[in-house]
């Protein structure tokens, strides 16, 4: 029978799906525990020598690199936000969930971790909203001065067991969504024991779930009204199939790395037996003792006894090179392909392919910029600021062109050749990093058009 722990298809399908992801992410021991899953047992291989070969083998890891390196890119630059958020929310962004995490730190990590299954969630919560004694609904001065304030929590996507959902006004809208959460309690003076509860959020209501240690029963264990009078949950839609589903957007990747993990495993098997000789006897006695070393002598009567070495010819050790740095490039060119430049080409190439390339990153950027944006409108609501108050921000989307100092090159000729106007030359060259974030533009520009001591471009 169903109850509040039941999960739904849904949540079965992308929990199925993050498991590889998760998997690579956790590395070569992570790889290994999972065993036979992704790297399956010869026939008649035996358990003794099953397992000889899983601890032999290591992971090449290029599903973390990738993610990694795409995260940094993406973070290489702070999160800006926009003169539109209100200034509540600008002095919360520096400890944004009220664990210590900055607004970019979080953003980081939300990315960092919806990129390996395709999805996540930001939850806007709140402590209960400060009570008057006049009995009137509480006004911002009246939150500031109680020190009440909303945050964000981040919730992955295995913990997201369940949800309902309607089309309200031709807008999907949730109406229940279930969390699974482990909370620490205190268990004596010095030790803690962890909880596992489940949170329903309604638009009205909200509850914490836990079992029953005597009946094993999920009961109530608390409630509450939902003041907001809506689930303040924003997925982050970074490959996204469907209302609150995604599917991980390296999955291609992640199977590569798997077939590179199941081939290294053979080249290192392999690679031991072709290092081992076997010794071959014939025409021996098999009463006769042989001791075999570097000091020792093997005497036999029989003139025609052989003893010899055995040794493997190393052909297949060359087909298995072969075959790793194929998948390598496989992979490379699957996920790598964001984080190689391409030599040998002109400014304006470099710049056409990382539009190219990281045309997919920068529309996971916008998802994760949508994702922050709603949250930030939910803490502007349940902080009494009104509705859509929250304001704007920008993530970074300039990670293909920074530091590149053929575009700078390209720049100032287009802006000597009047290609290009002074404001457009200064604003490329802050996205490149040419120029400090504190360097004032307006200054800049007015030191160009008045000689100001800075080189007049147009007359050099």
């Amino acid at each position: 029978m169903s109850d509040v722990s039941t999960p739904t298809p849904e949540h079965d399908r992308a929990k199925m799906l993050a498991e590889l992801p998760r998997a690579l992410m956790g590395g070569t021991r992570a790889m290994r525990k999972a065993s036979e899953r992704y790297l399956p047992r010869f026939a008649s291989e035996t358990p003794a020598n099953y397992n000889a070969r899983l601890q032999r083998s290591t992971l090449f890891n290029a599903f973390k690199k990738t993610v990694s390196d795409m995260t940094g890119r993406v973070f290489s630059k702070p999160i800006i936000l926009g003169k539109d958020v209100p200034t509540e929310l600008v002095a919360w962004s520096e400890n944004i969930d009220l664990a210590g995490r900055h607004l970019n730190v979080f953003a980081r990590d939300v990315f960092y971790d919806c990129l390996q299954p395709g999805i996540g969630y930001i939850l806007t919560d709140a402590p209960p909203a400060p009570v008057r004694s006049d009995g009137l609904t509480p006004t911002v001065a009246d939150y500031q001065s109680a020190g009440w304030r909303p945050y964000m929590v981040y919730i992955p996507v295995e913990n997201v067991i369940g949800w309902k959902s309607a089309s309200i006004d031709g807008a999907e809208t949730l109406l229940q969504v279930r969390i699974k959460e482990c909370v620490a309690e205190p268990d004596g003076d010095f030790a803690e024991k962890l909880v596992d509860q489940i949170r329903v959020i309604e638009p009205t209501k909200w509850q914490i779930w836990r079992k029953n240690v005597r009946s094993g029963e999920w009961e109530v264990f608390q409630e509450g009204v939902n003041a907001l009078g809506k689930i303040s949950l924003a997925p982050v839609y970074l490959n996204r199939t469907g209302f609150m589903t995604g599917e991980p957007p390296l999955q291609d990747l992640a199977d590569l790395n798997v077939a590179h993990w199941q081939s290294q495993s053979d080249q290192r098997n392999i690679l031991t037996v072709a290092r081992v000789p076997v010794l071959f006897g014939a025409g021996i006695e098999a009463e006769a003792v042989l001791e075999i070393g570097a000091s020792s002598m093997v005497r036999v009567s029989n003139p025609e006894a052989k003893l010899t070495y055995v040794e493997h010819t190393g052909a297949a050790i060359g087909a298995g090179d072969k075959d790793l740095q194929n998948l390598q490039f496989q992979m490379q060119a699957c996920g790598l392909q964001l984080l190689v430049d391409n030599p040998g080409q002109t400014a304006t190439g470099e710049m056409r392919d990382d539009v190219k390339e990281n045309s997919s990153l920068a529309h996971m950027v916008a998802a994760l910029q949508d994702a922050l944006e709603q949250s930030l409108g939910f803490m502007a609501e349940y902080a009494a600021l009104g509705a859509d108050a929250g304001g704007s921000l920008a993530v970074n989307t300039d990670f293909g062109i920074t530091g590149r100092m053929g575009d700078v090159q390209y720049l100032t000729q287009a802006v000597i050749a009047g290609k290009i106007d002074d404001q457009t030359y200064i604003d490329e060259l802050r996205r490149r990093g040419a120029l400090s974030d504190a360097v004032d533009t307006e200054t800049v520009l007015h030191r160009l058009h008045n000689g100001g001591g800075a080189m007049d471009l147009h007359n050099h």
